[in-house]
């Protein structure tokens, strides 16, 4: 009876906490739909107009473009460094295991401002301070730790004994490792490099200091566009990005 008084306690505080997490999200979403030339509640009546203009707008392309190929080259690289290195720490016997594993870290602890400046420098030393090499770099770089993490944690609880039946079954350890191990943690894999993709989709702060002319991802697009007014489509642009964000989250709750 307590326990349930002490439920029925938190939910307001519960309620109160999605209150403020969803409110921002759902005004724009609400905000794409109206028929004024501002941002504004739709009072007056919807439309999709702007969504529509969505269609036609060259430069939105080629930004959805450009996240895309970051994304996309970003998880891969991600997945498989991730992968690397959690397997590395799971199956061998290192010296200050734990301490490396938090440094690991570091890249989501440190602020992407620092990560961004300090690529910036590094590309700048090695003849690409800006453009596609360097971001995808940096969203690697920001990335990948969610790869090791999920990987890591499934490594930790993997039943070794399928891997022992395989050998004992004449299979050498790298077929081991293709036929069974990969198989059984692709889950893990695939929803650590589907989280590193909206990560890297939806990074802005790294990335302001990385564009060039013809590598402008959506964030940057949004923010130069706000720079200059407000407008409906914007709004439409991030509920776009809402929906695919929540779907690929779907998605990766699923796999895991």
């Amino acid at each position: 009876m307590n326990e349930r008084l002490e439920r029925l306690g938190l939910l307001p505080v519960l309620g109160l906490v999605y209150v403020l997490l969803l409110l921002p999200v759902v005004i724009v979403v609400l905000t794409s739909f109206t028929v004024s030339e501002q941002p504004t509640i739709p009072y007056d009546g919807v439309t999709l107009e702007w969504y529509v203009e969505l269609l036609y707008n060259s430069r939105i392309y080629d930004s959805i473009i450009s996240s895309v190929i970051v994304g996309v080259a970003a998880s891969l690289l991600a997945g498989a460094i991730g992968t690397a290195t959690a397997f590395g720490f799971v199956r061998s016997e290192i010296p200050y295991k734990e301490t490396l594993a938090t440094v690991m870290l570091l890249p989501i602890m440190i602020s992407p401002v620092i990560i961004g400046l300090a690529l910036l420098r590094f590309g700048g030393t090695v003849g690409m301070s800006s453009g596609y090499p360097v971001i995808i770099l940096t969203h690697t770089v920001l990335t990948f730790p969610f790869v090791f993490l999920i990987v890591r944690s499934r490594l930790l609880t993997f039943d070794t004994q399928l891997e022992d039946a395989s050998r004992t079954l004449g299979a050498s350890n790298i077929e081991t490792v293709c036929n069974v191990t990969l198989p059984l943690l692709a889950p893990a894999v695939a929803a650590g490099m589907l989280l590193a993709f909206v990560i890297s989709f939806g990074e802005f702060t790294a990335t302001q200091f990385l564009t060039g002319a013809g590598s402008q991802t959506v964030p940057i697009y949004i923010y130069n566009q706000i720079g200059t007014g407000l407008s409906p489509e914007i709004s439409a642009l991030a509920t776009v990005l809402v929906v695919v964000m929540i779907a690929a989250g779907y998605l990766g709750d699923r796999l895991t």
